[in-house]
């Protein structure tokens, strides 16, 4: 799993280390993604194999700026859970699950850098997941993670 959330920040890093060397940002939010996904897998959530399953960017701190991850199937009646975390200027993370007619059908909307999304979808489907850094501190932006797990 570790080797996972390194490869996505290497990435990452690499994409924004020419424009203003990001990568203590993204370290930031994998260290705490990687406690969450730790957590996850002791509950008995893994990774899904041969799917998508990660996803995050530089986030701008705003109310209504929810940010398309990724879209994937899940199938009715399985447990999935979704963890999202920011790095450290990150105060108020907050991630949604929305079924293909668009109706937000999880969400964790609390106020803390993580979050955490317990599913079990009713019918089998597409379903997009969308992240929003909702406060941070002196409205920095701030690199926000997110991770589908299943049972």
């Amino acid at each position: 799993m570790k080797k996972v959330v390194l490869a996505v920040v290497f990435g990452l890093l690499m994409a924004g280390y020419a424009e203003a060397q990001q990568g203590k940002y993204v370290n930031s939010a994998s260290a705490r993604l990687v406690k969450l996904v730790d957590q996850a897998n002791k509950d008995g959530y893994k990774l899904q194999n041969d799917g998508f399953s990660i996803g995050g960017g530089w986030l701008k701190q705003g109310t209504n700026n929810w940010v398309p991850l990724f879209t994937t199937t899940l199938t009715a009646g399985k447990e999935y859970r979704i963890v999202a975390a920011g790095d450290m200027d990150a105060k108020d993370v907050d991630v949604e699950i929305r079924d293909e007619s668009g109706r937000v059908v999880a969400s964790d909307t609390l106020a803390y850098p993580e979050a955490i999304v317990n599913f079990r979808p009713g019918s089998t489907g597409r379903y997009t997941v969308r992240l929003r850094l909702f406060a941070s501190d002196g409205n920095a932006p701030a690199v926000c993670l997110a991770i589908l797990l299943s049972k």
